[in-house]
């Protein structure tokens, strides 16, 4: 996805007549809103769970050192493309609490082929907080709306008990939580803020349905990029745990949010 214009700072469905559809047809539908849905939903879910405790320790103590690099907010709006060809468009808001939180928004429209055929509809709402100058997640929650195909997830970031209590498509999930444990979509805020620092690498606890990934990821030097808002000189930086599956580009000097993000799929499209 990449940034469509400068940054600032409905639902559709579409009716679709199964009967006629052969069962061929319709698992080929099934497992094309199936991709989509990975690809939309992140602009900042990469995927695996290997840990290292040395990469803790460097990207806390880096992100705590983050004083120049305080969050504000911001707004931007990406273009959701697949091999080059549009599926739609992702929009995203940052704002400040009143009680010193953050929350962070996205909303997710199929504009085009398939994604428009079926509606494709999802928001996406995290509110964090900054503890121990690290983020820190308090309440996550994800709808997914499509023809065939809804999907939801809430997540309590419970800090008296240490837990994540979440509720993944009608059924109820907890487990223990570290410290500084986010949900997938802050994770572009959280690697936002480590680049700003000069962080070369990072390791981020995020709370998935039944367990916490230790996801880590590093900087692979500068490049130039052109998107939609702009031509920029960003830094690349690489999901490490999961190598290859996604990389994604932060101009710190323009906004926390990344200008662009790429994700391989399973079939090897991006």
């Amino acid at each position: 996805v990449d940034a469509r214009r400068e940054w600032g700072g409905g639902h559709t469905r579409a009716a679709m007549n199964q009967q006629y559809c052969s069962a061929a047809y319709m698992d080929w539908v099934q497992m094309f809103v199936g991709r989509l849905d990975n690809f939309a939903t992140r602009l900042c879910e990469i995927m695996g769970n290997n840990i290292s405790s040395l990469a803790i320790l460097v990207v806390t103590a880096l992100i705590g050192n983050a004083h120049a690099a305080a969050l504000k907010p911001m707004s931007a709006t990406y273009a959701v493309v697949r091999n080059g060809k549009p599926l739609g468009d992702a929009s995203y808001s940052l704002v400040a609490n009143k009680d010193g939180s953050w929350t962070l928004r996205s909303v997710t429209k199929g504009s085009a082929g398939m994604a428009k055929l079926l509606g494709l509809d999802v928001h996406e709402e995290s509110t964090f907080r900054w503890q121990d100058g690290k983020p820190q997640g308090l309440h996550y929650d994800y709808k997914q709306d499509a023809a065939i195909k809804s999907k939801r997830r809430e997540i309590d970031f419970d800090w008296r008990e240490n837990q994540a209590r979440v509720r993944d498509n009608g059924k109820d999930f907890a487990y223990a939580i570290p410290s500084g444990t986010i949900d997938r979509s802050t994770v572009a805020v959280a690697l936002g803020q480590a680049v700003a620092a000069g962080a070369r690498d990072a390791t981020l606890p995020v709370a998935a349905k039944d367990h916490v990934e230790q996801q880590t990821f590093a900087t692979r030097g500068e490049e130039k990029i052109n998107v939609p808002a702009g031509s920029f000189d960003a830094v690349r930086v690489e999901r490490t745990d999961a190598a290859g599956k996604a990389r994604s580009w932060y101009a710190p000097n323009v906004t926390t949010l990344p200008l662009r993000v790429e994700q391989l799929q399973g079939d090897g499209s991006t």
